[in-house]
């Protein structure tokens, strides 16, 4: 079977993706286009330059803290030039024309507050500027235009994969946490987590299946200790789901 992949913004937590990923490869399920948000974009972005979902981990594992805490002068309190020197020594100069198929990166217009998809340009300046989570990541220019996380606009960018004749599943790492919030960063992963679910409802009703991973609830945004078990989790969920899930897919395949 193949499908169009959708992959949801959510930091470290995108960790459960790559457990689904590795599932669906283990199942034979082909992806045919692939759109992400944040760090979504990013697993997006080496699912569409070719790599299998253990390579996707090994590069995961690979980043440490201070890749994507570095101090930066300017209006955010970090950068991503850890990220980007890494993408970069292991991609090369990429270009969309090479990637094995076609790959959206989901922006939000710092000015406006629109969202764009991105399928033009310098791929891993486009992930970048979609994983830019502002104020804790400074805005990317592209362009002369400034964009900020792909989140804040679409977290769950399925709209571009509408133009292609693939059924559509979306897989969301943004569960709200069971616990109620008590302390001061407990609330602010509580109040982002509510807004990222109001924000991905229009792309809910145009997926054809859709899988929010439960397992991951409590996982904060940057926590690296807790990304084995977030794998772990995220295969677990989806191969419980897959009966649901394929038949919805195939149901769509069938009127495509």
């Amino acid at each position: 079977m193949k499908i169009a992949l959708c992959l949801s913004g959510g930091a470290l937590r995108a960790s459960a993706q790559i457990g689904a990923l590795r599932f669906l490869e283990e199942r034979g399920v082909r992806i045919g286009a692939v759109s992400g948000s944040s760090a979504g974009a990013v697993v997006a972005l080496l699912l569409a330059a070719g790599w299998e979902s253990r390579r996707i981990e090994d590069f995961l594992r690979s980043l440490r803290r201070r890749d994507l805490f570095r101090p930066e002068r300017g209006p955010g309190i970090f950068g991503l030039g850890g990220v980007e020197k890494l993408l970069r020594s292991t991609l090369g100069e990429l270009r969309y024309e090479e990637l094995s198929i076609p790959c959206y990166s989901c922006v939000t217009e710092l000015k406006t507050g629109k969202c764009r998809y991105l399928n033009a340009g310098d791929p891993i300046a486009n992930v970048l500027a979609s994983s830019s989570l502002t104020p804790l990541f400074g805005p990317r220019k592209i362009d002369g235009v400034s964009f900020i996380d792909g989140g804040f606009s679409d977290n769950l960018p399925v709209t571009p994969l509408k133009a292609h004749a693939l059924p559509i599943l979306s897989l969301d790492v943004n569960p709200l946490p069971t616990v109620m919030p008590g302390g001061f960063r407990d609330l602010l992963l509580h109040s982002v987590m509510i807004v990222l679910n109001r924000n991905i409802r229009p792309s809910l009703a145009m997926s054809d299946a859709y899988l929010q991973f439960r397992s991951v609830a409590g996982m904060h945004l940057f926590d690296f200790r807790a990304v084995g078990e977030a794998l772990r989790g995220g295969y677990r969920e989806i191969e419980a789901a897959w009966p649901g899930l394929e038949r919805r897919l195939r149901e769509r395949a069938q009127v495509l």
